[in-house]
């Protein structure tokens, strides 16, 4: 088939790149005036460039997918965040809660050719953007620290989007051989001097290659290195991610797509290289043709995939004799999300039976590729979860592990702190370095962004304190003080399209608007879906967790050393080894659980013995998935609370809607025993915390349902004692006047639960405790305020409640019936 069309950034002058735009916001015209049809998902991917013989230039828009007919009724939901994020508008990347409509689409437009900050997962989609002005950190002194690091063998475990298939890929593009044109064919052909006229496919995707690394560190630093080893090596490509068949049979299946995959990319370049095989090379390759075309001809037949279970294996152990016979010299192996097929099976509701021979399967077919491969000269597997070595049919000598966890309990570096000259001369720091970002990476970056904004270059300290609480905290190995990298470029991102260039921003203002670009941008790209089983399971236990670590959270964060938090505010996680198996025992394991979150990059350690919430960013994280625990949602999207509902009923001193909705947090504990006062008063905290960033209880002045700023402080001491819960919102008159919230919680047991007598008894002693002690001493700030005494048992909450009002801070407090 002929493509009728190019990418858009293969137009060679601006006049071409307006012409195309033209016809292509013309068609969205067209369409959308005609048949009533939006895009919503308007990106330099989805115009084309179309050249025809004896016709002008002109630009078509394609990939409807996510397109709405608007002319059909359409049920009342939150509006559903679509599209190329890079590209989306303002109200749809903030997840506004207004209709999406044609200006939506036209403001995309706008984004197509503007400036990025490289967040990708593609060293050659970052560094060979066709846009110069593309923001980099390299990253490819990594090639030189594998070298010089994996012997033979080596693991990296770390969380989703923290570098590890973008660095894989610098790795592949820098070792490899052959032409790799899968990954460079998005170079654009101007980058070549001289132009490819003549030039063969070969040729052409070799100068591409070059032209990447042509400014890097490594090639500066270590040229001798460089010339020994770029494009010398067979490199062997495979990435597992798809390995996620909902059956046996296609799980086999996936497996030998996996290695025909990586066969077919070197077939390519044998036939466009125009190579000729030696005579043994070609018997071997003779042989792998014929297996693969046996096996796409039976694909559809679960008797053949069932009885040749060793196709994956096989087929890989021709195509790794086929590279040692022609190239007469061994490859370097990379692995990608090669825990995905394990997770798979363990996930999986397969018989017992199936399980084994999938664990089977993948025993002999890693164990071939990382052990016994003779024609194997190095290897590197990437992942999120550590599988056992067992799994993998291998020993343990010959590993080089990295995870979130130190190789030695007490050791911790911050690899800004320390002199180059420290670094191990293995190769070791050089190579776990360069995942994730440090502090001097994330400032270079940011000095990058706001360079050309001159009333807010010198705001650059305020700017990298918003990023360090929202982004830091994670250990690599022994380094510590690493960023999350998506999440920072995405900040940054984000920072690029809301200042406004010619403005002139006060402190306060530029606080506000480094404030307001901080989110959570990890958690958009995936589900945890391991953490939310878990969840489902054990929603009780969970619940308990879940505040064990927000509590934690708050004191480490308010920069508390470990050392003078109280000890039970710790989260103990005695730091072994962790096997996926663990969590399939029929009961709640609190310490899988939490090694399952730190590998997935939810938490981080502490210490030898502890763990916690690395950052703001995780917060939220947290937070969302206990909020759609709590509100019983299965997204974010599905949970809609009218705004300012709670607000407005405190205001009035109603209970009905704060009662409903702790009521029905709390059943998450309805089939466990014996809970004590204090959890079900955690679970309501977090409950009105979680409902909050849906936003029942924002203003009506503020604009935004997540601007939902208020002050919690539990257990806060009085003169008397100590209260369980204080809580400043805004007052009817205005955002900036605060409403204080006393709650004191009594416990219902289970025996009185059916006695409203007993329940509103224990809720009016909480509300007499609140006067007795004085508890509205902490109300200082306040002139309106509402006392609680709330009572909660096994599916029941009482609640007796009392406003107050006065006229300033220094006169006394006058019981009222409603503030509106």
């Amino acid at each position: 088939m002929t493509p009728i069309g190019r990418r858009l950034r293969e137009v060679s002058s601006v006049p071409e790149l307006l012409v195309v735009l033209y016809d292509a916001i013309q068609c969205h015209y067209e369409i959308h005036e005609r048949c009533e049809i939006l895009h919503r998902d308007i990106s330099d991917n989805n115009i084309l460039v179309v050249r025809e013989p004896g016709n002008p230039i002109h630009g078509i828009l394609i990939d409807y997918d996510c397109a709405i007919d608007k002319s059909v009724e359409r049920s009342s939901v939150r509006p559903e965040r679509t599209g190329t994020q890079p590209f989306m508008s303002i109200a749809n990347l903030e997840g506004m809660d207004i209709d999406r409509t044609v200006l939506d689409d036209w403001e995309s437009p706008t984004r197509v050719t503007g400036n990025y900050v490289g967040a990708g997962v593609g060293f050659a989609s970052i560094k060979g953007a066709r846009n110069q002005k593309f923001c980099k950190v390299d990253k490819t002194l990594v090639c030189r620290g594998f070298w010089d690091y994996v012997d033979s063998v080596g693991r990296i475990h770390l969380p989703r989007r923290f570098g590890k298939t973008y660095n894989l890929s610098t790795m592949r593009l820098f070792f490899s051989s052959s032409l790799e044109l899968d990954e460079t064919q998005d170079i654009p052909d101007n980058v070549i001097e001289g132009g490819v006229a003549g030039l063969s496919v070969a040729e052409i995707c070799r100068k591409k290659r070059e032209w990447l690394f042509r400014d890097s560190i490594l090639k500066k630093e270590d040229p001798d290195f460089f010339e020994q080893h770029f494009g010398k090596h067979p490199v062997i490509f495979l990435s597992f991610s798809h390995c996620r068949g909902p059956d046996f049979v296609d799980f086999l299946s996936q497996l030998g797509d996996v290695m025909i995959q990586a066969y077919n990319n070197w077939l390519f370049d044998f036939e466009e290289s125009n190579i000729e095989l030696s005579g043994a090379a070609n018997r071997v390759k003779l042989t792998l043709e014929n297996q693969i075309r046996k096996y796409n001809g039976s694909k559809e037949d679960s008797a053949y995939i069932l009885g040749y279970k060793r196709l994956a294996l096989d087929i890989f152990e021709d195509f790794s004799m086929l590279s040692r016979r022609h190239f007469s010299r061994r490859h370097i192996l990379f692995a990608d999300e090669y825990d995905v097929p394990f997770i798979t099976v363990y996930q999986s509701d397969w018989s017992a039976s199936q399980k084994q021979d999938a664990l089977t399967v993948l025993k002999s077919l890693f164990g071939f590729m990382f052990k016994d491969d003779t024609s194997r000269e190095k290897g590197l597997m990437a992942g999120v979860f550590p599988i056992s070595l067992g799994d993998l049919g291998s020993g343990a000598n010959n590993f080089y592990d990295i995870t979130m966890v130190p190789t030695k309990q007490d050791e911790y570096v911050d690899p800004t702190s320390i002199d180059p000259s420290e670094l191990a001369t293995d190769g070791s720091d050089e190579f776990i370095d360069s995942f994730g970002f440090n502090r001097s990476e994330v400032g270079s970056l940011a000095e990058i962004v706001l360079a050309p904004h001159k009333y807010l270059h010198n705001q650059i300290e305020d700017v990298m304190w918003t990023i360090k609480q929202w982004y830091d905290g994670y250990q690599f190995d022994r380094f510590g003080g690493k960023y999350n990298p998506w999440s920072v470029c995405l900040y940054l991102k984000h920072l690029t399209k809301k200042v406004i260039p010619t403005k002139i921003y006060t402190d306060e203002e530029a606080s506000a608007l480094f404030k307001s670009c901080a989110r959570n941008y990890w958690d958009e790209t995936g589900s945890p879906g391991l953490i939310e089983r878990q969840m489902e399971l054990y929603p009780g236990e969970f619940c308990t967790l879940a505040n064990e670590l927000f509590r934690e959270y708050a004191l480490y964060s308010n920069l508390q050393p470990l050392t003078s938090m109280p000890h039970d505010a710790l989260v103990e996680l005695p730091l072994a080894k962790f096997r996926l198996s663990d969590l399939a025992t029929g009961h709640f394991n609190r310490d899988a659980l939490l090694s399952l979150a730190l590998y997935a990059g939810y938490l981080t350690v502490r210490s030898s013995t502890t763990v916690g919430i690395p950052n703001g960013e995780l917060r939220c994280v947290w937070e969302s998935i206990l909020t759609r625990m709590l509100l019983h949602s299965t997204s974010d999207s599905q949970c809609r609370l009218e705004k300012g509902k709670l607000l407005k009923e405190l205001h009035r001193g109603k209970m009905d809607y704060l009662c409903q909705l702790i009521k029905s947090s709390c059943s998450v504990l309805a089939n466990h025993k014996n809970h004590k006062e204090f959890e079900y008063a955690n679970i309501a905290v977090v409950t009105i915390n979680c409902a909050a960033r849906y936003g029942v209880i924002t203003h009506p002045d503020q604009p935004d349902i997540s601007s939902f700023d208020y002050t919690i402080n539990r257990e806060s001491a009085s003169e008397q004692g100590n209260v369980d819960w204080v809580t400043l919102l805004h007052s009817t008159a205005n955002v900036r006047n605060a409403f204080g919230m006393v709650v004191e919680f009594k416990h219902i047991p289970d025996d009185q639960v059916e006695s409203s007598r007993a329940g509103r008894g224990k809720a009016k002693r909480g509300f007499k405790q609140i006067s007795d002690k004085h508890y509205n001493m902490t109300m200082d700030r306040c002139v309106e305020c509402i006392h609680i005494g709330m009572s909660i048992g096994r599916g029941v909450v009482h609640a007796e409640p009392q406003l107050y009002k006065r006229d300033s801070s220094d006169s006394e407090w006058v019981e009222v019936d409603a503030l509106l």
